[in-house]
């Protein structure tokens, strides 16, 4: 590497940086004189601070108006309050999404523009509604394309027939049910808008429709995606997506048609795009999905072909009257089934979709939506008449197929409840028949009220179910649950994989004897609540293979548990009170970690702290989503959790062969038994650290055990490379001394009860 040469660097820039600027100035003098007079600026007198800020609003309010700032300051909002509505909904235990179709209402006429008409006009001009439906449409094609790669065609295979019925019922039940209602009211409020047939099709599809990522997160929330009900749930949602979206499609292109044999022309050329998509696309990818398997093989060439697709996939099914979001639907579905093709391909679309594009098109749907026109006792039983036949076409033609199909009838309902959910799909649906002019406004209106309540009674309509499966139970049997088999039953808590399966090593050095092995429930928990079937599958596969893989090597016996909540602490509590478990393991955390970037974050909240002050800093670790991440959970499970934890501070993966146990207290005898298990599964050396209070004369040692003094922690720890310790002696001694955790190795911190 060459040398720096003093001063000479600095002096060169100097001198580069002065003749640029004198070279600049000489330019714009010479080139004034060149400037016609008609082109000069005006000067009105000479300019004074006023006169000069004057000019700055003149230039800041004519950039406020112009159209992309107009959009900007559109967008901004239509953030802002999606977000807040859908924290607020998911404080309420209802999905986010609901909370972002009601912000897009109340940002509408329905509420803002009546309680501020003004401030309304101004946010929302109408010269400006079109740039922000442009945006939603396509942000709608990416997001259908997200759903099409959501559903997954192998899933639905292996439990065909009973999707099938059970989905095909939930369609085709409360679409004949909505047939007499659009007859009644055709009449009043349709018939000059539109013909009858496609104003009763639209209605019918609009009864029949099931939120698949409404549903799915609902599953997630509920922790059934690993039980056959939540697969089965899944699996009859996405045959039913599939069904009604090809039903619209035929819909769309009956309603669009000029006559029968245009009708027919529409149907066979959507036969033949369906051949094509399945028939060649779907194959070529099939191929591509098992080579490009990883973000690294997947390159901008490939992913640029797939837009390409996407858009000419959109396009054909608009040209041929069956809508570009059903050409978006079809091409995510042909998409690989490999996890790690569709894991990556989600990354790369679906944030901008549901984070920036989705909330545009709400707002888009709210600005259409005017609940005033619902000013009626007729209107208003209008509503309660479409809810009824939607509730219970769906919920009860779920049920019945569902108990034809051989399933019980508490999974039958739960299914029923289920598949209600209608949401953002539902939204879509609406948003082509008000676009094509089959709905009328207040049809309209009634039908996107109808949604918001068909998806929010879910929920509580689930809670219901729990609570008459939890009375019967009680009333029909006095049989506790038991353990699966005598001995331990651990619960093993981790986020990072590697994690995962070093606190598996050390639960079987620590409860194995001989050939017996613990009851271990390996349980990883995903914070963030948005994301997709997709992401999840794919977390649990990169979560859990690492410890599988351990288990095989054990011979360990291993469940495994995978639960996508919010709060960390209490999913976990709530698991150890609802299973009895005797023992909790879990890491050390952020704070004790041995990884450089953990220390590093560590050190650095630690100085913000002392800065900003303990409230600011957990608001902006919160609106950072890593307050949850960075906190301490030792104290939390070790006051709050109703069995043993023990707590692993790692610094090594290899098998210990020095083994401290201190015991400070008469209390900390209990450790032993654990530290011998350990020594003996280890073949390891234990030293026994005795405090002065208890007596070496009534204490009895087995072959190869040292007993020793607890006086000089740092020599006795350097000497091991594993060391046993009560959580109360470590709160007193280890907790306080930077010097001591900086000479510590792996470390186990039990509390025992």
């Amino acid at each position: 590497m060459p040398k720096e040469r003093g001063t000479l660097p600095y002096v060169f820039y100097v001198i580069v940086l002065l003749a640029s600027v004198a070279a600049l100035w000489g330019t714009l003098q010479l080139g004034e004189a060149l400037t016609p007079t008609l082109l000069r600026p005006v000067q009105a007198g000479e300019t004074t601070f006023t006169s000069a800020f004057r000019d700055f609003n003149t230039s800041v309010t004519h950039h406020i108006h112009s159209t992309i700032g107009v959009l900007l300051l559109q967008i901004l909002i239509i953030l802002l309050v999606a977000r807040a509505m859908g924290w607020l909904f998911r404080k309420l235990h209802q999905p986010a999404v609901i909370g972002e179709i009601v912000a897009g209402i109340l940002l509408g006429p329905s509420l803002f523009g009546r309680v501020a008409p003004g401030a309304f006009t101004s946010l929302f001009p109408v010269e400006s509604l079109p740039n922000i439906q442009l945006l939603s449409n396509f942000g709608l094609i990416l997001f259908m394309f997200a759903i099409g790669m959501e559903l997954r065609l192998g899933d639905i295979r292996r439990q065909l027939k009973s999707s099938l019925i059970i989905s095909h019922a939930g369609i085709f039940i409360p679409f004949a049910l909505s047939l007499p209602l659009s007859y009644a009211i055709y009449t009043e409020y349709a018939s000059g808008l539109t013909p009858f047939m496609p104003f009763a099709l639209f209605i019918g599809i609009s009864m029949s429709i099931t939120a698949f990522p409404v549903l799915a997160r609902i599953i997630q929330e509920n922790h059934l995606q690993r039980s056959y009900l939540g697969k089965l749930s899944l699996s009859t949602a996405a045959a039913g997506d599939i069904t009604a979206w090809l039903l619209l499609a035929a819909i769309i292109a009956v309603s669009q048609s000029g006559s029968v044999w245009s009708t027919g022309y529409n149907l066979l050329f959507l036969v033949l795009y369906l051949l094509i998509m399945f028939g060649i696309i779907r194959p070529l990818f099939k191929v591509a999905g098992k080579v490009y398997n990883n973000t690294e093989v997947i390159s901008h060439g490939l992913v640029g072909v797939i837009f390409i697709l996407l858009l000419l996939s959109s396009y054909i099914t608009e040209l041929l009257s069956m809508h570009a979001l059903f050409g978006a639907f079809m091409l995510g579905l042909v998409m690989p089934e490999e996890l790690s093709f569709r894991k990556i391909l989600t990354d790369k679309i679906e944030d901008v979709s549901l984070m920036l594009f989705l909330p545009l098109f709400f707002v888009s749907s709210g600005l259409q939506t005017e609940l005033g026109l619902i000013d009626s006792w007729a209107t208003w039983g209008l509503l309660g008449l479409f809810t009824l036949v939607a509730v219970v076409g769906k919920v009860g033609g779920t049920y019945f197929a569902a108990r034809c199909s051989g399933q019980g009838a508490k999974d039958s309902l739960y299914l029923g409840a289920f598949m209600n959910t209608r949401g953002l799909m539902e939204l879509v649906v609406l948003g082509i028949g008000y676009e094509m002019k089959i709905l009328p406004p207040t049809i309209y209106a009634v039908l996107v009220l109808m949604t918001v309540v068909t998806t929010v009674m879910t929920m509580p309509l689930v809670h219901l179910i729990n609570a008459c499966v939890r009375l019967r139970a009680r009333r029909g049997s006095h049989i506790t649950a038991i353990d699966k088999q005598a001995g331990a039953k651990v619960l093993l808590s981790f986020g990072r994989p590697s994690s995962g399966a070093t606190l598996l090593h050390l639960t079987n050095q620590l409860l194995r004897r001989g050939a017996a092995h613990p009851n271990v429930t390996a349980l990883h928990i995903t914070t963030d609540q948005d994301i997709t079937s997709i992401e999840a599958d794919k977390f649990y596969q990169d979560s859990f293979t690492p410890i599988q893989r351990v288990a095989e090597e054990l011979n360990q016996p291993l469940d495994t548990d995978y639960i996508v909540a919010d709060e960390v602490e209490s999913t976990i509590l709530g698991k150890l009170t609802s299973e009895r478990y005797n023992l909790l393991i879990v890491g050390a955390g952020v704070r004790l970690s041995s990884d450089e970037d953990d220390r590093e974050a560590s050190t650095m909240r630690q100085h913000l702290s002392r800065v900003m002050g303990a409230l600011p800093m957990r608001t902006t670790e919160s609106l950072l989503s890593i307050h949850s991440m960075l906190r301490d959970k030792m104290a939390f499970f070790v006051h709050r959790a109703p069995c043993s934890v023990g707590i692993l501070l790692s610094r090594s993966t290899a098998p210990p062969k020095h083994i401290l146990l201190c015991v400070h207290s008469a209390s900390d005898l209990r450790l032993l038994p654990y530290a011998r298990t350990m020594a003996e599964n280890n073949r390891a050396h234990l030293h026994i650290a005795l405090s002065s209070s208890i007596a070496r004369d009534s204490f009895t040692s087995h072959p190869g055990e040292e007993l020793l003094l607890l006086d000089k922690l740092g020599s006795l720890t350097a000497e091991c490379d594993f060391v046993v310790v009560s959580y109360t002696y470590w709160q007193e001694t280890f907790d306080t001394s930077e010097e001591l955790l900086t000479q510590l190795p792996s470390t186990l911190i039990l509390h025992l009860k």
